[in-house]
């Protein structure tokens, strides 16, 4: 019998990419990434675009890893879970599974989130440390945190 609280978390393919889009579009708005953007963050970043899905291969979430520039630093661009799916760890395990897959090599991960998303708590407790606001990160009044892991 299949088990429908069955999460898996894997690598995405090239075919989940349109429903990764409508994810964020449909929890992000006029802040969601472009469709594009998905297709070259799977050519850019194979191994940091992670989804999570059900039993019945529906995606509930995907989170978006980066390495940066300086090899030591990566940057989580983006976590996402489907509103019906949250609260039950999706996004915690999203993170976890995308920090154990970095290299030795890498120090830090940093991200950045609005200062009144929830996240943010999720965040805190898996030691990641706000360094700060930056009014207008995205434009006029649109703050960000910057909030860092050291490992």
């Amino acid at each position: 019998m299949n088990n429908p609280n069955l999460i898996s978390v894997e690598a995405a393919c090239k075919t989940q990419l349109p429903a990764i889009y409508r994810l964020e579009q449909g929890l992000f708005g006029d802040h969601a990434y472009p469709d594009f953007f998905f297709r070259q963050s799977f050519d850019c970043w194979p191994s940091g675009l992670l989804v999570a899905c059900d039993n019945a291969e529906r995606l509930l979430g995907y989170i978006l890893l980066a390495r940066s520039e300086q090899a030591d630093c990566a940057w989580i661009l983006s976590v996402a879970v489907d509103d019906a799916a949250q609260g039950r760890g999706i996004g915690r395990r999203l993170i976890t599974e995308s920090l154990s897959a970095l290299p030795d090599g890498v120090a830090q991960v940093k991200l950045t989130v609005a200062p009144e998303n929830p996240a943010r708590h999720l965040y805190s407790k898996l030691g990641f440390v706000e360094q700060g606001l930056e009014a207008d990160y995205f434009g006029p009044g649109e703050d960000r945190i910057l909030m860092i892991l050291q490992r």
